[in-house]
């Protein structure tokens, strides 16, 4: 008995010596327990490439055929021969890396007393979530990054922009809505002159989205609001030729997967986009007032063993060191021109096509496009005009959302299919761990907003 408690007592001796040897073992001194607002505002803007130029970007310009899918599985993506699998980065870019790290700069920003820091990372939420929306349809966005939600319910995906929509207004008048993009963050630019704000950012991405759901009153006067009349106007996302800051393209196609994406390949099919700005091809829109023999090689590099290049040389549009237009001048400025154009103001939509084609002329240093006016285009002929001319002003999501929304009215080769797809697949990674998701859906599923 003397030796069994004897025995108990130094077992508890032991234990409690082994306890104080392995307390707060787990416990790393240099990790962070919290990140300033500033860092995970700077990850909210820098992740904005990754939807705007990155995946999104070539998936959605080989479905709206601005790109030609030419070498390993680009060749099956360009058919639509996709998977969930396929957007399951696509999915995380969003979520994980858009809208919840913009919660988190909000709260953090807020505890900290930075007014101004929040207000910009709502606006930048209310980007991800519009953007969600379009590509996915429904899509979860109440009970995201909440613990209490562990599987987040689908939610209609009127109701999501419309939340999108209202973030991005709030954030228009809010703290710091006056001060140049550029201010606050080392990834965004905007031109020289004056400089767009963050509240007139807003406005251009209020115009985007209204667009995108045909209300042409509400997206001509947010994009009149954006008050893009200077050339220089827009937000672009920053790049040089420091190593991991190039333009995206150029690091995919120079540098990751050289001729996965291109404009064609001359023995088989080119892209529309490639077809519309070259001369003589049965969609040359090339005539006495508009030259793109310029616009076509800032493009592409000209064909090189068969294959039509993406430019990706010094001074080509997706050079290592060329900035991309998270929202550009052009864009806008076409907004207004087919706005304008269905609610019955042609002189005005006249105007603004001519302001984007005029843009052209600055950027590449030429005359090649001489004002259009009410002889030469009217009635639907100057909505397609103004379509092609966006189709060939703006690369990857816009675009394709003008495409479902119009029933693809331009008339760009849908390769394989008779009709645009109507939307991108959720992920495996929804499949697979949301107990809420609503079943799967196919490419021909249309969505509310374009349908």
């Amino acid at each position: 008995m003397k030796n069994a408690v004897f025995a108990v007592f130094a077992s508890a001796a032991i234990f409690t010596s082994c306890q104080s040897v392995v307390d707060d073992l787990n416990i790393n001194p240099n990790e962070f327990t919290e990140v300033p607002a500033q860092l995970v505002f700077n990850h909210v803007v820098l992740s904005t490439a990754a939807i705007a130029e990155a995946e999104p970007l070539r998936i959605a310009g080989m479905w709206s055929d601005q790109f030609v899918g030419t070498d390993r599985q680009y060749i099956t993506q360009d058919r639509y021969e996709v998977s969930a699998a396929t957007f399951d980065g696509v999915w995380g870019d969003l979520f994980q890396q858009g809208i919840a790290q913009a919660q988190i700069a909000q709260e953090q920003a807020t505890a900290e007393g930075l007014g101004v820091i929040a207000n910009y990372s709502q606006l930048l939420e209310g980007y991800y979530v519009a953007e969600a929306a379009l590509m996915f349809g429904d899509v979860p966005y109440t009970q995201v990054n909440n613990l209490d939600f562990p599987d987040p319910v689908y939610e209609p995906q009127e109701d999501v922009l419309a939340t999108a929509l209202a973030l991005i207004e709030a954030s228009i008048t809010g703290a710091g809505a006056d001060n140049r993009v550029s201010t606050a963050n080392e990834v965004f630019t905007t031109g020289e002159t004056g400089g767009t704000t963050w509240g007139e950012f807003g406005s251009a991405l209020l115009a985007r989205y209204y667009l995108a759901q045909s209300d042409y009153p509400a997206a001509l006067a947010a994009a009149r609001a954006a008050n893009f009349d200077q050339l220089s106007d827009g937000v672009e996302i920053i790049h040089t030729t420091t190593n991991f800051s190039e333009n995206l393209t150029y690091q995919f196609e120079a540098e990751q997967r050289a001729n996965y994406l291109s404009y064609g390949n001359d023995s088989t099919v080119e892209s529309t986009l490639y077809n519309i700005l070259a001369e003589g091809t049965p969609m040359s829109r090339a005539d006495e007032k508009t030259d793109d023999a310029a616009r076509l090689a800032f493009f592409s590099s000209g064909v090189d063993q068969g294959i039509y290049r993406i430019n990706v040389g010094t001074g080509g549009f997706f050079a290592s060191d060329a900035n991309f237009p998270l929202v550009g001048y052009p864009e806008v400025q076409l907004i207004i021109a087919e706005s304008a154009a269905r609610t019955g103001d042609e002189e005005a939509a006249l105007v603004a096509l001519n302001n984007a084609r005029n843009y052209w002329d600055e950027v590449l240093g030429t005359d090649s496009y001489d004002d259009l006016d009410g002889t030469d285009l009217s009635g639907d002929d100057l909505i397609r005009a103004i379509l092609v001319e966006k189709y060939v002003s703006v690369f990857g999501l816009p675009t394709y959302y003008d495409i479902i929304r119009t029933d693809n009215l331009i008339g760009a080769d849908m390769d394989t299919r008779t009709s645009p797809a109507e939307r991108f697949l959720y992920p495996s990674t929804e499949i697979s761990s949301n107990s809420s998701y609503p079943g799967d859906k196919t490419l021909d599923d249309p969505t509310p907003v374009f349908n």
